[in-house]
């Protein structure tokens, strides 16, 4: 809706901007171009910070007449909030998937206020998911908060910080620390940024991403464009390949994969937040179903090196980069575990594609 936000987060990947959002579009022509697909869709409401947005709860309340919404937000806007609370039928609302970005809370003095709202809108019967960015910088504090929080009613999510921190790339590195963190929820491992590039999608008919002047990309990560929904859009027929080499979105609701590259995902996503043995099952399986995959064999030697087993590590370092051998990543790892250096895991492979 906007990159707008009054927020001002370390790792958000927009510049702060907290000026007035002064272009705005017509509910009424996006609720008829969604109409005029004949399917009910669920229209995510993201910025920036949708709450801010000129008339949000007049869009809310039109693209509910037909559709169901969620909406991104860091429920700062306590006016717009109870606004929402009143107008808004909790049943037209998939979720409202609450940003919580602790620091700037305590920075504008705002932890009190944020309580109120959070439980105003789950006292009304709307579902919210708060979740909490485990930066590298906040995993020590973290538990706490979850204590403090809950202690009022409110449960906390933990959302892998996806990104680079000191020169390591995550969610990957938190490594086995992720168990501390993500024990009670698996799900977060599906936070991933895979690649499925080559790879049968149908984003551009399942899935779109619309820009806040009304510009309709096939997805978020796509940015081919297929028109204007104040004009004229042409949604893509079939599965048309993927493009992108990291998948930013909900990919996985909409890409096509071999039993191979499945048990390839699934393996990833329980690595990340340290279910080492199932990931293992899953990698294994898909070892078993696509045997000699260097995409498998990395990450079965990051398991290896998990529980201390550095010669097992060593082979399958060795056999993923013997069979692609201008992988940065393999040859990485690769040095890591012969050199036997303290304190770096090796990367776990999301090249999915290489499942095929």
């Amino acid at each position: 809706m906007t990159r707008k936000c009054n927020f001002r987060c370390e790792y958000c990947y927009f510049p702060h901007d907290n000026s007035p959002v002064t272009e705005t579009l017509d509910a009424r022509r996006i609720k008829a171009f969604l109409d005029a697909t004949g399917e009910t869709w669920k229209v995510g409401l993201t910025g920036g910070e949708p709450f801010i947005y000129p008339g949000i709860v007049d869009i809310c309340e039109i693209l509910t007449e037909s559709h169901i919404i969620g909406i991104d937000t860091n429920l700062s806007a306590s006016s717009k909030v109870r606004e929402f609370t009143e107008r808004i039928d909790p049943a037209r609302v998939h979720n409202l998937y609450v940003a919580l970005h602790i620091e700037e809370r305590e920075r504008i003095k705002g932890v009190d206020a944020f309580i109120r709202n959070a439980r105003l809108l789950m006292d009304k019967g709307f579902e919210i998911i708060v979740n909490y960015v485990v930066h590298p910088t906040l995993e020590e504090r973290f538990h706490k908060d979850v204590e403090f929080y809950g202690s009022h009613g409110i449960k906390i999510t933990p959302r892998p910080f996806r990104g680079t921190f000191e020169g390591r790339r995550y969610p990957e590195a938190y490594g086995d620390r992720a168990q501390a963190i993500f024990a009670d929820h698996p799900e977060q491992g599906k936070k991933v940024a895979f690649n499925f590039e080559g790879l049968p999608c149908s984003a551009g008919r399942t899935l779109l991403r619309m820009e806040s002047d009304g510009t309709i990309f096939r997805c978020p990560g796509d940015k081919t464009v297929l028109g204007n929904v104040m004009d004229e859009v042409r949604l893509y027929e079939g599965f048309p390949p993927c493009t992108k080499k990291r998948c930013p979105c909900r990919g996985l609701d909409h890409v096509r994969l071999t039993s191979a590259q499945a048990a390839l995902v699934e393996g990833v996503q329980f690595a990340v937040v340290a279910e080492n043995k199932a990931s293992e099952e899953a990698f294994r399986q898909a070892e078993k179903t696509a045997p000699g995959n260097p995409c498998g064999e990395n990450n079965l030697g990051v398991l290896a090196w998990r529980r201390g087993d550095r010669e097992e590590a060593v082979r399958h370092f060795e056999r993923a980069a013997q069979a692609r051998p201008d992988n940065g990543l393999y040859a990485e790892n690769l040095d890591t575990a012969r050199s036997g250096a303290p304190g770096i895991d090796p990367g776990i492979c999301l090249d999915i594609n290489a499942a095929s």
